[in-house]
């Protein structure tokens, strides 16, 4: 799985948000999250700008190698 996107599940997760929140904040459907979430559908700039903002996150973090250190030092920041 694409690194990007298996942190955007971490995240999501850790946010305990469902894939109808972010899809419902993104106008788009569950089925175009859900294929986003298994690699199933290529996930474009414009979606992910979407995503980061439905979860409240800066985009950067989905590009971090480290994702629980990195959300543990923003949390205690």
């Amino acid at each position: 799985m694409n690194p990007v996107v298996k942190n955007i599940e971490s995240i999501r997760k850790q946010k305990r948000m469902t894939m109808k929140e972010i899809a419902d904040y993104c106008g788009k459907t569950i089925p175009w999250y859900a294929d986003i979430a298994k690699g199933r559908r290529r996930i474009y700039l414009d979606d992910m700008l979407l995503i980061a903002e439905a979860m409240k996150e800066d985009p950067s973090i989905f590009f971090a190698s480290q994702l629980s250190v990195t959300l543990n030092v923003k949390k205690t920041a």
